[in-house]
């Protein structure tokens, strides 16, 4: 028993462990993963993430990923591209933000995130739609499963930047994985 536990140990502290190469200056991360669940997915339109919902006879599907190049160790200048289909409009998504590496392990990202709509008057009759915009704070926790692979699920808040899409905020969760080059 007690080796089962040490070795138990052992494999969670090596998976964990933080890789100090991974995040070094002048590295690049590509990041892909999901974004906000059930209906905060609909009422944020705006993802660079994979996601697919279907609710009340709408679907949404989105898919987009994440890059980054590291500007000093530990912090990186991050943009991400994506596309949004809803029933009723598409969003083409853009972010750009910082992303850095508190302690090794703990992933603290601000970002600004928008999407311009395609379909400007669709499926609201002839109320348009507006663009989203939005300011997100995000922290996790990174799981280095290989020194350049990392799993990182986190908690983001975003603020609404838009009031005229809309003046609700929303708190996801997320699960990504991020390989560093």
């Amino acid at each position: 028993m007690k080796k089962i536990t040490i070795s138990s140990l052992a494999i969670i502290i090596a998976i964990t462990s933080f890789s100090q190469e991974a995040t070094k200056q002048g590295n690049i991360l590509f990041e892909v993963g999901t974004t906000a669940f059930g209906e905060n997915l609909i009422k944020h339109g705006a993802s660079t993430g994979f996601n697919i919902l279907s609710t009340d006879g709408s679907t949404l599907f989105s898919i987009g990923a994440e890059g980054g190049y590291f500007i000093q160790d530990n912090t990186a200048l991050k943009f991400g591209l994506g596309y949004t289909d809803l029933d009723f409009t598409k969003f083409l998504t853009y972010k750009f933000g910082f992303k850095h590496y508190a302690g090794g392990n703990v992933p603290v990202q601000l970002d600004v995130t928008g999407a311009t709509n395609e379909d400007q008057n669709s499926g609201f009759g002839s109320v348009d739609v507006p663009d989203p915009l939005w300011l997100g704070l995000q922290v996790g926790y990174a799981a280095f499963l290989a020194d350049n692979i990392s799993f990182e699920p986190t908690f983001r808040y975003n603020a609404s930047l838009n009031k005229d899409y809309t003046d609700e905020n929303i708190i996801e969760v997320r699960f990504n994985f991020v390989i560093f080059f």
